[in-house]
């Protein structure tokens, strides 16, 4: 396969981050959309939120592949500095370097909102295992094993059907 002129290049690459960058602005509205089904503890938006951020993922994950296989039609494989030197080849009015930046951006604040949700999970996690704790017998809190990597058993410990 011979390199693509600079103007197709230049094409392809404007294409695929523009696709990008639609779908990181709705994997965003998505996590935000299920921080809320988190807080209001609605399973059926959780449901559909999943689905949605799993499109979402799919897509992005595709066109990440498509700007990679560009930048290796290139001639640019080095996937620390491809962008870099894709930019300097074809990219005279820095539309590729500006979508780029955008792209990063909306992709840093999906990760801020993906931490954010992980935490909320975790956090309702932890008080259902406090609950369970406490219909178990156990005081909320205590660990499952003790420092020698052993449970910690003993006569309190009794299984959900005994509680």
């Amino acid at each position: 396969m011979s390199r693509p002129s600079t103007a197709e290049a230049r094409k392809r690459m404007l294409d695929i981050i523009g696709k990008s960058v639609y779908q990181a602005m709705g994997l965003k509205e998505t996590l935000e959309t299920e921080r809320q089904a988190l807080e209001d503890q609605d399973i059926d938006a959780l449901q559909q939120t999943v689905q949605v951020k799993g499109n979402c993922v799919a897509q992005l994950q595709t066109l990440e592949s498509e700007r990679k296989d560009v930048c290796t039609e290139c001639g640019f494989d080095d996937p620390g500095v491809q962008m870099r030197q894709i930019t300097a080849w074809c990219d005279l009015d820095s539309k590729i370097q500006n979508s780029w930046e955008q792209l990063m951006v909306i992709a840093a604040e999906c990760n801020a909102h993906n931490i954010t949700n992980g935490s909320i999970i975790r956090l309702r996690q932890q008080h259902i295992e406090s609950g369970l704790s406490v219909l178990r017998g156990q005081s909320p809190g205590q660990d499952t094993y003790n420092r020698s990597g052993r449970g910690s058993g003993g006569p309190s410990h009794r299984s959900l059907a005994e509680a």
